[in-house]
């Protein structure tokens, strides 16, 4: 049996993390299935847009009753808070770069043979590593699925198909690469990180 996909979506403006990984596929721990993706980090006043979708999926593959599993945890959730658990460094417990109270981030894939495409300036031409770094701001383009596992249960994953940057940020993880102040001065000024990306008042929570 299928199990219920939405369409795709344009997300509100988000800054990405983990960006090497729209580049090139990895496996995660235990597993051999290779993966692109990458973390997308979010005001919260943006989650109301992302719930919606997730909500969808819920009531066309689990029915009206779904709703209320998933606000019991009988449903995994996408979305993670920008100052739980997964959000700090396991060694240390601090808070990884880009995440705080203000924001929450949801974790994107898709599979080898569907690598998404990735701009900047261009339509056409491919952004690079070096234009896409963790840390930068931008869109995506995703959709929600269902999904369930004989360990995990049910629950609902966000799948990528296409980022494009919008705008430089300070970078995420520290260390190496391209230097962006420099490198900025080469490009057209954007302006400022977009206002969409600020705090903002939470959402209510339709699964809160």
């Amino acid at each position: 049996m299928a199990m219920a996909r939405s369409e795709d979506f344009k997300t509100p403006a988000c800054r990405v993390s983990y960006a090497q990984q729209l580049f090139k596929p990895r496996a995660a721990k235990g597993s051999l299935n290779k993966k692109y993706g990458c973390t997308l980090i979010f005001p919260l006043s943006a989650k109301a847009v992302l719930e919606k979708v997730v909500a969808e999926v819920v009531t066309a593959q689990w029915g009206e009753k779904g709703i209320a599993r998933a606000k019991a945890g009988g449903i995994r959730l996408p979305f993670l808070a920008g100052d739980g658990k997964e959000a700090r460094s396991k060694e240390t417990g601090d808070l990884h770069p880009g995440m705080s109270s203000d924001v929450f981030f949801i974790r994107t894939q898709a599979n080898e043979d569907r690598q998404p495409v990735v701009r900047f300036r261009s339509a056409t031409i491919p952004a690079t590593e070096e234009e896409v770094y963790s840390g930068c701001y931008g869109f995506a383009v995703l959709n929600a699925f269902a999904w369930n596992n004989s360990e995990s249960g049910d629950g609902v994953s966000f799948g990528i198909g296409y980022f494009q940057k919008t705008g430089d940020g300070d970078r995420l993880g520290g260390g190496g690469g391209v230097d962006v102040d420099k490198y900025f001065e080469k490009i057209a000024d954007e302006g400022a990180a977009p206002a969409e990306t600020k705090s903002g008042q939470g959402a209510g929570g339709l699964f809160g």
